[in-house]
C-alpha cells in the first residue's frame, strides 16, 4: 500500500509539479516578426494626390497604346504595366506587310506632379526591347487617367 501511494504521489509530483510551481511550458512556435513588410511603393513626388497616384497605377494596366509612330509598320503595347521599384514592361507587337511580331519593352518610368489621384503626367524610356525596327533610348510623354477598372487611358503630351 506504501508503494502505491509513493508511486501515485511521484507521479502527481511530476505532472503536476511545474503547474504548481508556477513554471511556463516552453513556447516552440516561431517569435512573430516584429513588423510586416512594408507596401511596394513607388518614388513619386511628395504631395497627396502623387503618392495616390503611383500606388492606383500598379495595380492598373494600360491596353491597346501606341507609343509611337514606327513608319509604316503597325506597333502597339497590348498590355503594359508600371512597377513600385519605377520600372515598366510591355507586351507588345510589330506587324509589318501583315505579319505580326510579338515582342517585349521594358525600362524606367517617372511622372510628374499628379493633377489628381487618377489623372498624371508619366514619362517612360525603353531600356530594354526585342522589337523590330524599335531602339533603346526611345521616350514617351503621356497623361494618364486611371479608371476604377483598373484600365488606363493614356493621351500624348
Amino acid at each position: 500500500m506504501k508503494s502505491t501511494l509513493v508511486t501515485m504521489t511521484t507521479l502527481a509530483l511530476l505532472v503536476a509539479g511545474p503547474a504548481l510551481a508556477g513554471k511556463k511550458k516552453k513556447d516552440k512556435s516561431p517569435p512573430p516578426s516584429e513588423s510586416a513588410p512594408a507596401a511596394a511603393v513607388p518614388t513619386t513626388p511628395d504631395d497627396a494626390a502623387s503618392k495616390k497616384f503611383g500606388g492606383k497605377l500598379l495595380k492598373s494596366t494600360l491596353r491597346n497604346f501606341s507609343p509611337a509612330d514606327t513608319g509604316g509598320a503597325k506597333f502597339k503595347y497590348d498590355a503594359m504595366t508600371f512597377a513600385a521599384d519605377n520600372t515598366w514592361k510591355a507586351e507588345a507587337w510589330v506587324e509589318f506587310d501583315e505579319e505580326k511580331m510579338e515582342c517585349i519593352e521594358s525600362g524606367k518610368w517617372t511622372m510628374e506632379p499628379a493633377e489628381s489621384d487618377k489623372v498624371a503626367t508619366v514619362q517612360w524610356t525603353v531600356d530594354k526591347t526585342d522589337c523590330a525596327g524599335r531602339d533603346a533610348g526611345a521616350e514617351v510623354r503621356a497623361q494618364l487617367t486611371l479608371s476604377k477598372d483598373g484600365s488606363i487611358d493614356a493621351k500624348f503630351r
